[in-house]
């Protein structure tokens, strides 16, 4: 699968939890304002990543780039800060070690990245449907199987009001 690198993100969580939504963990801002939650920069997200917090690359499958930047445009686009340009721009995702997969939407909202762990029963509802369950970190490991899942959390509206699009971002802990 072809992933386009989204940004570094730095979270600190309880227990170890692998998330990258706000819901679940703390998020570094990227900015003095907190506007951008994604590093560009490896070396400054190295730099902001407190000894507690984890340091992953995110990336979203270029196919689900068009409608996530629609997603984007159709409620607040300052929220998403520079990711946008970002997914344009296409680049790679870095290499390391691959987590797995989380199941995310934008909510612009609050601004925020929900996971479909943070809203009630989500998980079970798609292991119900989809057979698609959670695996080491509480992400999917095989993506196809996430795609499935995102595509049919999607199309059940489940996440309405606050998510629309949900999508596989793909974590990825940073080689060396």
């Amino acid at each position: 699968m072809d992933y386009v690198f989204a940004g570094y993100r730095v979270v600190i969580a309880d227990d170890g939890l692998v998330s990258m939504s706000e819901c679940m963990t703390d998020v570094v801002g990227a900015d003095s304002y907190n506007w951008e939650m994604f590093f560009t920069d490896r070396a400054l997200a190295e730099q902001a990543c407190p000894s507690s917090g984890q340091l992953f690359a995110v990336g979203f499958p270029r196919e689900d780039v068009p409608a996530l930047l629609a997603d984007f445009e159709k409620f607040e686009p300052i929220g998403a800060a520079g990711m946008p340009d970002r997914l344009l721009a296409g680049e790679p995702m870095p290499c390391g070690d691959v987590l797995g997969c989380e199941l995310v939407g934008w909510d612009s909202g609050p601004s925020v990245w929900h996971t479909w762990a943070c809203l009630g029963g989500l998980v079970d509802d798609v292991r119900d449907v989809t057979g698609v369950v959670p695996g080491e970190h509480g992400l999917i490991q095989d993506v196809e199987q996430a795609r499935l899942a995102a595509r049919w959390l999607t199309a059940s509206e489940l996440g309405d009001p606050k998510v629309f699009l949900w999508v596989p971002a793909l974590l990825v802990r940073p080689a060396g």
